[in-house]
């Protein structure tokens, strides 16, 4: 038996629903994810994570593809099944297997972006998952690549974003397995 369940709508806290339909919408999924669903008891986590999307993603400045790309690959590294699974499927059918992935993965600058976009994915991925690595020099690094504070800020967020997305998808998709 798993471990959390999805609350049927009944059950969903008035604030979570009207939260959880605004990011159906906003995403242009036909249902709520599961992953997200899950959470539906509990509105200030579903208050969290909407708040989070709504500012690090709809909001932010990034080109919208970058955006999206870098969500892509951070979920891919973190191996997040459950993040992107309609997406993985069609980039299965174009010929992007894990290893492909993993490849974009490891070489972001080989990405068909221009090179502003590659370098955005790039340290992104870099704060995703290897932030106890950095060190003062690669915030130079940064600047010397072009972008303002405010921009490597931002590419800090985004990289949050999916970081904190990653885990609580992973979480809910382990907790709804049956053990």
């Amino acid at each position: 038996m798993a471990f959390f369940d999805l609350p049927p709508d009944e059950e969903l806290a008035p604030e979570s629903a009207r939260l959880l339909e605004e990011y159906r919408r906003l995403t242009g999924t036909e249902k709520i994810p599961d992953t997200h669903r899950t959470y539906g008891r509990l509105p200030h986590i579903v208050e969290a994570r909407f708040r989070a999307f709504v500012n690090l993603v709809e909001r932010s400045h990034l080109p919208r593809e970058v955006v999206g790309i870098t969500g892509m690959l951070i979920s891919h590294a973190r191996r997040c099944q459950a993040c992107f699974r309609g997406s993985r499927r069609q980039l299965g059918k174009l010929g992007f297997d894990e290893a492909t992935l993993d490849a974009m993965c490891a070489n972001p600058d080989a990405l068909a972006l221009d090179h502003r976009g590659r370098r955005i994915v790039h340290w992104a991925l870099r704060f995703a998952n290897s932030t106890p690595e950095l060190t003062p020099k690669d915030f130079k690094e940064m600047v010397d690549d072009g972008f303002s504070r405010e921009e490597i800020q931002e590419i800090i967020g985004l990289a949050v974003f999916w970081v904190q997305n990653t885990m609580f998808n992973t979480a809910a998709t382990l907790a709804l397995s049956d053990a």
